[in-house]
C-alpha cells in the first residue's frame, strides 16, 4: 500500500486546521484498511499453518506405516531364503535317493539275469554259407 502524503499550505505555510483534519481522517482510513488487511493475512496465515501441521501428522504417520511394512517385508524375505535353503537341502537329498535306488535297481536286474551263452563267431565274406541259407533253399 503506498503511503499517505497530504500537501497544502494555510496562510504562513503550515497546514490548516481544515485540511489537518483530512490528513488526519485519510491516514486513519489507511490504517484501518492496512490493520484490516494484516487480520485478513494473519487468519490465512493461520489457516495454512492448520493444513501444514495436518499434512506433517499424516507423514508421520504414513513414516510409521512404512517402517512397520519394511520391517515386516524384511522378516518375510528372511523366512523365504531359510524355506527356499529347506526346499533345496531336500531336493538335494531326493536326488541322492532316486540315484541310489537306480543304481540297486541296476544291481538288483544284473543279479537276477541268467547267464548269457556266448554265441558262434560269425561267419566272414569269405566262408561258405551253411545249411538253410535261403540261397541254396535249405
Amino acid at each position: 500500500m503506498p503511503d499517505v502524503v497530504v500537501t497544502g499550505a494555510e496562510g504562513d505555510g503550515g497546514p490548516g486546521p481544515a485540511e489537518s483534519a483530512h490528513a488526519a481522517a485519510v491516514a486513519e482510513g489507511a490504517t484501518a484498511v492496512q490493520a484490516q488487511q494484516a487480520t485478513e493475512a494473519a487468519e490465512e496465515a493461520k489457516a495454512a499453518a492448520s493444513v501444514a501441521l495436518a499434512a506433517a501428522e499424516a507423514s508421520i504417520e504414513t513414516a510409521a506405516g512404512t517402517e512397520g511394512a519394511t520391517e515386516t517385508a524384511a522378516a518375510a524375505a528372511e523366512q523365504a531364503t531359510v524355506s527356499a535353503e529347506m526346499v533345496h537341502q531336500a531336493l538335494l537329498a531326493q536326488t541322492a535317493a532316486i540315484t541310489a535306488l537306480t543304481e540297486e535297481l541296476k544291481a538288483s536286474r544284473q543279479a537276477a539275469k541268467p547267464p548269457s551263452e556266448p554265441k558262434p563267431p560269425k561267419a566272414g565274406p569269405d566262408s561258405e554259407p551253411g545249411p538253410g541259407h535261403w540261397y541254396y533253399g535249405g
